[in-house]
């Protein structure tokens, strides 16, 4: 029986390891997947490509696997696929602490057919290369703890400054960083010294290329202030930005952004698949320790850190607690049970997350049809977009289109084109609305454009509208 479980959870991860590379995105569909692709081509933080702080590890990832791929979007999509594969060595070692060596494949097999990853993987994203940093950062991390080899103590300083230089967004898991280095202080003061000496040294390689970039540290200080008061005041979603009580935030987080888009892949089936399986969890709870601790504190100090400092509007922000959780969730139930009904979800999360890359991959998305619809237009015309226009700048597009955030610089702008047809986008007026200005009234729709939210929960419906004249 441990035989054919086993080679089940083999053929499911290697399943879907194996897939990615042949489903990864070429549609570079939002602004910050533009930004990375026009990185591969020209690294300008300045010229926001890509956009601070830089990922520059991330982007030089991409333009390795560039010189072999022609098209850049999907440069990054299989630098992603390759990184993901690399993922499953620390998934298996971390597993393999708690349970038995068929048990720690099972788990392998829940965690790399997660539809989510899968989808995050696939696209031209920092996020996926930085889920599997994340994994070996956090093998390394309990290993420094379980052991007292003063080699071990370095893997994770290593690890966490290629992670912050793939995605700064993920620092908060360094909190066990900080951890291990106070062990160090307390223990051995002279491998506390070449330990933090180490720390700091690592995280300068990848801050010294955006220094090198931007052209001193002058300018480095004062982009990155720029951009820590814009997330946490204007367009970063964080909860001193936003006027949504706490409680609504936490609702969403927990039931549309962990459960039905991070497990769940927007799938009725999974979802209750997923929540019959939980119960039973919580039926047997009096008989299950959860493991591992490490990653259980991680988990929890990161789902703090996305419900107060993070745009939820994006369940890829909230992914982190989605494959931690379903981890720890594999292994402890694994300490006591047989991994049938494991094996089962995995391969319903595989069966299900196939069709939706596929689609990521061939269907068009609504930033690349309203492009399209507005080229085919013969009058002469000028579109007003909220991030829309970046996607048009990197499709060069022939006609004209602006991007404006504040009403009043709108109507200043308006008045040059008094002969043309004005056309504005629904995220443009509710940018507007934000601001206390309704405009609904002076529009009339024209086409909608529709796609997946599960790819792009933000832009993946958008409403032309004219203006009236």
């Amino acid at each position: 029986m441990k035989q054919i479980l086993r080679i089940w959870a083999v053929i499911l991860f290697t399943s879907a390891i194996c897939i990615r590379f042949f489903y990864a995105s070429p549609f570079a569909a939002t602004w910050d997947e533009v930004d990375f692709t026009l990185a591969l081509k020209q690294y300008d933080i300045l010229a926001m490509q890509p956009h601070f702080p830089g990922y520059p590890f991330f982007i030089l990832g991409g333009m390795i696997t560039h010189l072999f791929i022609e098209n850049p979007v999907q440069s990054l999509g299989i630098f992603n696929a390759i990184m993901a594969l690399s993922a499953a060595f620390p998934m298996y070692w971390i597993a393999r602490h708690y349970v038995s060596r068929t048990s720690a494949l099972i788990v392998v097999a829940v965690l790399q057919t997660s539809g989510y990853f899968s989808i995050l993987v696939t696209q031209p994203m920092s996020e996926g290369a930085a889920l599997a940093i994340v994994w070996w950062y956090i093998w390394s991390i309990e290993r420094a703890f379980r052991t007292k080899r003063f080699q071990t103590q370095f893997w994770p300083v290593l690890f966490f400054a290629l992670l912050m230089g793939i995605r700064l967004s993920y620092a908060p898991f360094g909190i066990v960083l900080i951890l291990l280095l106070w062990q160090q202080w307390h223990e051995e003061k002279w491998r506390f010294i070449i330990l933090f000496c180490t720390t700091v040294l690592s995280q300068l390689v990848w801050v010294s290329a955006l220094i090198w970039n931007i052209g001193g540290i002058t300018g480095l200080w004062k982009i990155s202030f720029g951009f820590v008061e814009g997330h946490f005041t204007e367009w970063g979603g964080a909860v001193t930005e936003t006027s949504e009580p706490l409680i609504s935030r936490f609702y969403r987080l927990l039931s549309e952004n962990i459960i039905f888009a991070g497990i769940g892949m927007h799938s009725y089936y999974l979802v209750g698949f997923f929540l019959s399986f939980l119960f039973l969890f919580v039926l047997q709870w009096k008989n299950i320790r959860c493991y591992p601790k490490v990653i259980i504190a991680l988990g929890s100090f990161y789902f703090l850190w996305n419900l107060l400092g993070q745009n939820i509007d994006k369940p890829r922000h909230s992914y982190p607690i989605v494959a931690m959780f379903l981890c720890v969730f594999a292994i402890s139930w694994l300490k006591r049970h047989r991994g049938i009904v494991l094996l089962l979800f995995a391969t319903s999360q595989l069966i299900v997350s196939i069709p939706l890359m596929k689609e990521q991959q061939v269907e068009v998305p609504a930033t690349y049809q309203l492009a399209s619809y507005l080229e085919g237009k013969q009058q002469s015309f000028i579109v007003y977009t909220w991030e829309e226009t970046r996607v048009m700048e990197y499709l060069q597009m022939p006609y004209e289109h602006k991007r404006f955030y504040t009403y009043d610089y709108f109507l200043q702008d308006k008045k040059y084109h008094k002969n043309d047809t004005i056309y504005v986008t629904n995220h443009l007026i509710e940018g507007f609305e934000k601001q206390g200005i309704d405009i609904k009234g002076q529009m009339e729709q024209v086409a909608v454009f529709r796609s997946n939210p599960l790819f792009d929960p933000v832009y993946h419906k958008i409403v032309l509208y004219r203006w009236k004249k």
